[in-house]
């Protein structure tokens, strides 16, 4: 493990111990060269256990996991857009997966992601009300049997999945929750940037166990809530090869984000970008656990450099990170709030 030098400002030390505590992989260079990324979910739909597998959701509102009432099981596939946004050779660090909760059965129940293993389509059907018995299945939707119905079956009734546990944790009542992936999830990750193995996407599985009642449903990538859709939240290193002069030029002419200022702050501080062109964007504050604490804006504005202040007042403590994402790409710094 490299230490940074003493010659280092203290601030650059606290910066630093924070940051490592958090990714607990441990470069030198990772204060001034660390990113976060957040990524959407493209596709997603629920399979509902029936023996005809002529049952789908693609294109709802909701995904469920769990067994129901009628003790029939649901689990929900979802795959999320890599993009361009994270360079082949960047190292990953950590990767959280966001999932918003807005209706449960009985008490708290496990929940376990897995990878499918076969290639999936997301299709039409567009289940009515609370959705939790599907509707008649579309072409090319993924149902219990069928990985592209009615023409593709899956070798396993309910999907094919591997061993590999890629994210776990308990949930229990409505609301957000925020699942670290496992280090199988972070190899394979890294698999499906570089093209070494293809994005057949994840498997939310709940608990199949119990009698009945285990369901839960979550919001879909096609929630009307954009903040409730799925999401991963991905945390890395930029290599030196990856930050090249001419990737810098363009950033510049496009937009940037300054350093806020004060930092350290206490209990408020200001965050500048400038955009070159006029376009839509987000700007977001996460804490150490990639979890989204405070959407600053979401909105359009013109070309031009804004400055936004942001209270902490209520938040305790720490290094925390704010995001700037337009349609030319993300940009991340980290701030430390000290009281």
């Amino acid at each position: 493990m490299n230490i940074p030098r003493p010659h280092k400002s203290n601030l650059y030390l606290l910066t630093c111990t924070l940051f490592m505590v958090f990714t607990m992989l441990l470069p030198s260079k990772l204060c001034a060269q660390n990113f976060v990324v957040t990524l959407d979910a493209v596709d997603d739909a629920t399979l509902y256990e029936s023996s005809q597998g002529n049952i789908a959701n693609s294109k709802g509102q909701y995904i469920f996991i769990g067994k129901t009432n009628n003790g029939d099981l649901r689990r929900t596939l979802i795959r999320f857009n890599l993009s361009t946004e994270i360079p082949s050779d960047a190292t990953i660090d950590s990767v959280f997966l966001y999932l918003s909760m807005n209706k449960t059965q009985n008490a708290a129940q496990d929940l376990k992601i897995y990878p499918v293993l076969g290639a999936w389509a997301e299709g039409t059907s567009d289940a009515s009300s609370n959705e939790g018995k599907g509707t008649s299945a579309t072409d090319g939707d993924p149902t219990w049997t069928y990985r592209v119905y009615p023409d593709t079956l899956w070798n396993n009734e309910g999907g094919d999945i591997g061993e590999e546990i890629l994210f776990e944790g308990s949930i229990q009542g409505s609301g957000s929750y925020s699942l670290k992936g496992t280090d199988n999830f972070t190899t394979l990750f890294n698999q499906w940037r570089k093209g070494d193995m293809p994005n057949y996407g994840m498997m939310l599985i709940g608990n199949e166990d119990s009698q009945n009642r285990s369901s839960k449903r979550f919001a879909s990538a096609q929630f009307s809530g954009s903040a409730n859709r799925p999401s991963l939240t991905v945390y890395g290193t930029y290599n030196n090869s990856t930050n090249n002069e001419e990737e810098t030029k363009l950033q510049k002419k496009t937009f940037s984000l300054a350093p806020n200022y004060p930092n350290p702050f206490n209990p408020s501080t200001n965050i500048a970008f400038t955009l070159a062109q006029a376009e839509r964007l987000e700007l977001t504050v996460y804490n150490q656990l990639g979890m989204p604490i405070q959407k600053l804006l979401q909105e359009y504005r013109n070309a031009g450099t804004y400055t936004i202040q942001f209270d902490a007042a209520n938040l305790p403590s720490g290094l925390y990170f704010y995001q700037l994402k337009t349609s030319n790409g993300t940009l991340t710094r980290s701030m430390s709030l000290i009281k």
